[in-house]
């Protein structure tokens, strides 16, 4: 049985695990849980990344260190605002109304189209916002944001 220098016998072809090469394996295992970071810690850490010639990716990899963290805590050491995301929009409670029966009288500021069934919204504020059944339900949620502000 005759070996060649990456380890494979030459005559089945198969790996026999003893190369030549040295290869590097690195293992993550997630079971250790959040880490928290000392603020020493975390100036030493954003120190690195501000060297010339340091990126924020090879100082995290370097110090097993999620990138989006030292680019959060870069941020706040310039005293930026942290960033907030916009919140996606709510269901809120909603009535149909048909023109034909109704509980209650409804205000309106023009006389309703039977034509184009309408969709009522109260929103938190109390604003009441009406739209047809055919309105864009992505220009509906817009318009439901702006109204609550």
């Amino acid at each position: 049985m005759s070996r060649d220098e990456a380890g494979t016998d030459a005559s089945t072809g198969a790996d026999t695990g003893a190369s030549t090469r040295a290869e590097r394996i690195e293992i993550v295992t997630r079971g250790e849980g959040r880490r928290s970071y000392t603020p020493e810690q975390k100036v030493r850490l954003v120190a690195e990344t501000l060297r010339p010639g340091a990126t924020v990716q090879g100082v995290s990899r370097r110090h097993g260190v999620c990138s989006s963290l030292l680019h959060r805590w870069r941020r706040e050491a310039r005293g930026e605002a942290p960033q907030r995301r916009v919140p996606a929009p709510r269901l809120l409670p909603v009535r149909l109304v048909s023109p034909e029966v109704t509980d209650a009288p409804v205000p309106s500021s023009r006389p309703v189209d039977t034509a184009d069934p309408q969709v009522e919204i109260v929103l938190r504020n109390g604003r009441v916002l009406r739209v047809g059944m055919t309105a864009d339900p992505a220009a509906v949620a817009c318009l439901a944001m702006a109204l609550e502000t």
